[in-house]
């Protein structure tokens, strides 16, 4: 697969002056949403380091000669003994974050998503660092909603899954090294991500790729709705989450609007003139899920610009030759 090309920061955001120089490491900075973060902080100026264990990261084939790539893995990484440069930011996004996988490999998954962020907040207490931003999950609220829209102060069941309980884990350490060691973290729930490299195990791109390979798409149920966030609103709440006086979570990223499952297929069937099955069966987690985000525009003046339809046309732009469509 060759790598992708599109970058909506080159070009578009010239240095910032806070982010000038700054050294900042991204660990899982080779995935879906740490290569698009990585893309803006280079764009912004920042000194970037990613850390990640993938051998070919494709995903930063672009960015490459613009950056330092540690191959290695997070639980297990550590600084130099003596020249070291102080990280001055720290992303977390390094997990193993399949659910499926999740379950059949419990040991993998509480060693790289546990193991994983202790190591990386020891390293970020021996840095001293301004800011250490952890991406935690949405999904640690209960699946069936109390009241909606969630939003922090919503129950959650970290006993859900396998996934989620690491990262009701990955939230406590952030709350126990702040507290015994002064560590600024700020802890981030996701709502559902998608866009551009995203993997087909993913619900949106596995949707585009069936249209296209199969010219229809088929889901479980057309009544279960989500929140739907594009990456790039994602990547600019991370961004802000560094820039801000803010320390602490957890705080939800997320549209605060909710879209039906079928709608979402419709739409994605459209661009690519494919058809849609609905089986009418009990389809897998909340069959309602929508983001309270006021705290994140509170604390981070932060507010999604990327509606849901101009997402899905440049997420289909972007994968339908990744899986050999020609336009329509």
């Amino acid at each position: 697969m060759p790598p992708p090309t599109e970058c909506w920061y080159e070009g578009r955001a010239m240095t910032d002056s806070w982010w000038a120089q700054r050294p900042v490491l991204v660990t899982g900075g080779a995935g879906f949403i740490g290569s698009h973060l990585t893309d803006a902080l280079i764009a912004k100026g920042a000194k970037v380091s990613v850390l990640d264990c993938a051998d070919s990261p494709d995903r930063l084939q672009p960015v490459m000669d613009r950056i330092t790539y540690l191959h290695a893995d997070a639980v297990a990484w550590d600084l130099p003994a003596a020249g070291t440069e102080r990280f001055d930011v720290i992303y977390h996004l390094a997990a193993f974050s399949m659910l499926t996988a999740a379950e059949r490999s419990p040991e993998l998954t509480y060693r790289q998503n546990v193991m994983g962020i202790a190591n990386m907040l020891r390293i970020a207490r021996r840095c001293a660092v301004t800011k250490f931003i952890f991406t935690s999950a949405g999904g640690l609220y209960t699946n069936v909603p109390k009241y909606l829209p969630i939003d922090e102060q919503h129950p959650i069941d970290p006993a859900q899954g396998v996934y989620v309980m690491t990262k009701r884990i990955g939230e406590l350490l952030c709350e126990e090294f702040h507290r015994q060691y002064g560590v600024p973290s700020v802890v981030f729930r996701l709502f559902n991500t998608y866009g551009p490299r995203q993997s087909a195990d993913f619900l949106i791109p596995a949707l585009i790729k069936e249209a296209c390979e199969r010219g229809t798409i088929t889901v479980r149920s057309e009544q279960v709705r989500r929140d739907f966030t594009f990456v790039q609103d994602m990547v600019e709440a991370l961004l802000k989450g560094a820039e801000s006086d803010f320390i602490g979570g957890p705080v939800n990223l997320g549209t605060g609007t909710a879209h039906g499952l079928g709608d979402v297929a419709e739409h994605i069937a459209r661009l690519l003139g494919a058809k849609v099955q609905c089986l009418h069966q009990p389809a897998f987690g909340p069959s309602n899920q929508v983001c309270n985000n006021a705290r994140a525009r509170q604390v981070l003046n932060w507010q999604p610009a990327v509606s849901l339809e101009q997402g899905l046309a440049m997420t289909v732009n972007a994968l339908k030759e990744q899986f050999a469509v020609s336009p329509t």
